[in-house]
């Protein structure tokens, strides 16, 4: 009978956390290239063995992730904590903002990033790709902002929160928090140890065990507590956040108490959708300074729906808010890259004009359906640029001032000429004949 010691299993790889040890460097254009050969960016399949990879990955997102936080406090931004007054070796999850965050008495920014990546970081696949690390972490969108202007009447640049909805697995060993991903990266007893269990008095973080908690934590201990209450707020929001942020947002009492304070609302890559708008404050607010970004086959910052969707003609459900296409996005974490020139000079637009700013009002074609609907149909946002219906002699209708063609009648019309013109072929021909 044979049996195998723990002294027997084969050992957790072990790599250091910083590039130059893993191979790599950071070239003249920004970009993380091979120390072998500079002409390749970084490599994941180093050897056959996942876990190896997996532990490598685990240790250059490390080293990337202090170049990018040494970055963003060159740019005058410093770390806290949340929950707020937490000591380093305890629970917490790190959130960067300006230094002199209070004093911004115009407007604010807030940055959303998607759950799954880590802190500051927009795309792996930029980071350590083609673009470089500012370009695919929030540095470059935080030396953007830093050339805004606040306000017309103040030309100072506004402040900047970036949040931290990714990080949230709390390590104990590392005394740091951890994406979802990154948690089953971590050293192992062995290399054939099966990833790290959850233990919630170990591993949660109180107020923020998810990213739909860590919205509100944000906002009510960094918006209500360190931003001047004279101060609006940008937010900017993406994938799974855009949806946690709308969440939070979608409700009378928040609505009360934030609502007066937000400036504009950027979505991208969520799913929120106008039906599920109870709070009537922030469904105005959307119609009004909400915009949304969309993956489309159209030219970045081309309309490509009203704020009641546009699900006929390119499957754009009902946002809330005017949708515009995201260019050459066509994955949800390229979004915020690929946008940000139309995002920052919307922002910038909003913050000039102030209170008197209100979303331009547009219809796509293929957003109306003539006539009367039936009410499932309705219900799904099948009908004007806005989606609204109204009761016309006791019938559900579209609300619009004159009879539109839609994309479907349309389709229709064209495919029954078809027809009619092939009967019209067909009698001919059977009129050649008997001649």
């Amino acid at each position: 009978m044979f049996r195998r010691r723990w002294s027997g299993l084969p050992a957790d790889p072990i790599y250091a956390n910083n590039l130059a040890e893993l191979g790599y460097f950071v070239n003249d254009v920004d970009e993380i290239r091979s120390l072998d050969d500079s002409s390749y960016y970084f490599k994941y399949f180093i050897t056959k063995n996942e876990r190896w990879n997996e532990r490598q990955r685990f240790c250059f997102n490390e080293a990337v992730s202090k170049i990018i936080k040494s970055r963003l406090e060159a740019e005058n931004l410093v770390e806290i904590r949340l929950p707020l007054g937490t000591p380093p070796a305890q629970p917490h999850v790190p959130i960067c903002i300006s230094a002199n965050l209070p004093t911004h008495s115009t407007r604010v920014v807030l940055i959303f990033g998607q759950p799954s990546q880590e802190f500051g970081v927009l795309a792996h696949r930029v980071v350590g790709g083609r673009g470089g690390i500012n370009k695919g972490s929030v540095v470059n969108l935080v030396k953007a902002l830093k050339t805004q202007q606040s306000s017309a009447t103040d030309s100072s640049p506004p402040g900047i929160i970036i949040a931290n909805p990714g990080e949230l697995w709390w390590w104990p060993e590392g005394k740091r928090g951890l994406t979802p991903t990154g948690r089953h990266a971590v050293p192992m007893r062995s290399a054939v140890h099966y990833g790290r269990s959850h233990d919630p008095k170990l591993n949660e973080i109180p107020d923020n065990a998810t990213s739909a908690q860590h919205v509100k934590t944000v906002f009510e201990q960094v918006v209500a507590k360190l931003v001047n209450k004279k101060a609006k707020v940008d937010v900017i929001a993406v994938g799974d956040s855009a949806d946690d942020v709308e969440g939070y947002l979608n409700n009378d009492e928040v609505w009360d108490k934030f609502g007066g304070k937000l400036n504009s609302l950027i979505v991208m890559g969520g799913y929120y959708d106008k039906k599920l708008f109870s709070c009537e404050g922030f469904k105005t607010f959307m119609k009004e300074r909400g915009r949304a970004y969309a993956i489309h086959h159209s030219s970045l910052d081309n309309p490509i729906a009203g704020s009641g969707g546009n699900a006929r003609a390119v499957g754009i459900p009902s946002y809330g808010c005017p949708t515009y296409s995201a260019g050459d996005a066509s994955i949800i974490e390229m979004l915020l890259i690929e946008t940000q020139p139309a995002v920052l000079k919307w922002i910038q637009d909003v913050a000039l004009q102030g209170g008197a700013y209100k979303n331009d009002d547009f219809e796509i074609f293929g957003d109306d359906i003539e006539g009367d609907l039936p009410e499932d149909m309705l219900d799904q946002g099948w009908g004007g640029d806005y989606g609204e219906k109204e009761e016309v002699d006791g019938e559900a209708r579209v609300d619009s001032d004159e009879p539109r063609l839609s994309l479907g009648s349309s389709i229709a019309a064209a495919e029954k000429a078809d027809e009619e013109n092939i009967v019209l072929g067909l009698q001919e021909l059977n009129v050649e004949e008997e001649k």
